[in-house]
């Protein structure tokens, strides 16, 4: 199997579409969302950036009803339809009721968030002569963008972390420097937390931000050093910090060099 490079995440989800009848500029203020026993509750945020009220709908996704790892039954969320207005933001609030016969393990429950405009409908003006109706057959087909919400269940179970092995330089390849291969130690459950590659002596920041390994699979990825304009020089020593959470707070998890 092809280990692709990982794409480190950047708060909020864009997608602009231009539909026949209106133009659809819509956001969230994050797609993945980690609840446990100390955090049970959450909430993202529904954007509509553009300049007519946008209709947002939420349904939950039928692929995972009936799994092992299914938690559409231990978590409660709202709304599940709502009109934003133009410019605005309203909160999806989650949270999680586990009942007391629950195993311990990783939950997995994901929604799709679909947006659709909801053009303001224009008043007619005195004068307005009745327009004939054009010769033909008109069809418009709007198009209906859909957004995916994940959300992890952690049960009575530690966040689960990552092992990282030495760094593996790639002088011939343009676009990367290097990269640190990395593995979830529990396959079946997902990892979320914070990666950070700095270069150990001047503290030079080479790339930063939320790595989310999904559940299953596996398990193993790689964190690339972009080239960007930084030589690679033969003494740098560059190293890798992992935090089990996102965004990483206080001392990293774990700490592998190379040079």
């Amino acid at each position: 199997m092809m280990i692709k490079w990982i794409s480190i995440f950047s708060l909020g989800c864009w997608l602009l579409v231009s539909t026949a009848q209106a133009q659809v500029s819509v956001a969230l203020s994050d797609n993945l969302l980690i609840l446990n026993s100390q955090t049970r509750s959450s909430m993202f945020e529904l954007v509509n950036l553009g300049s007519e009220p946008t209709e947002f709908r939420l349904t939950t996704d039928k692929l995972l009803l009936g799994t092992k790892e299914d938690a559409s039954k231990i978590i409660r969320w709202a709304p599940s339809r709502v009109l934003v207005p133009a410019n605005r933001t309203i909160p999806v609030r989650v949270s999680a009721r586990p009942t007391p016969e629950l195993a311990a393990g990783e939950y997995i429950f994901r929604v799709g968030v679909t947006a659709e405009a909801q053009p303001v409908p224009r008043r007619p003006r005195p004068g307005d002569a009745a327009e004939a109706p054009p010769e033909g057959i008109a069809v418009s087909i709007p198009l209906v963008p859909t957004l995916p919400v994940t959300i992890y269940m952690r049960h009575q179970i530690e966040a689960p972390m990552i092992d990282v092995e030495p760094l593996v330089l790639t002088p011939d390849d343009k676009e990367m420097m290097g990269y640190f291969p990395v593995t979830k130690r529990i396959p079946a459950y997902s990892f979320v937390g914070q990666v950070l590659v700095l270069e150990k002596t001047t503290g030079q920041r080479i790339n930063s931000g939320r790595l989310h390994l999904s559940q299953g699979g596996t398990g193993r990825s790689r964190v690339g050093m972009p080239r960007g304009q930084t030589p690679l020089d033969d003494s740098a020593e560059y190293c890798l910090h992992v935090w089990d959470h996102f965004p990483g707070k206080g001392e990293p998890t774990l700490v592998v060099c190379g040079s």
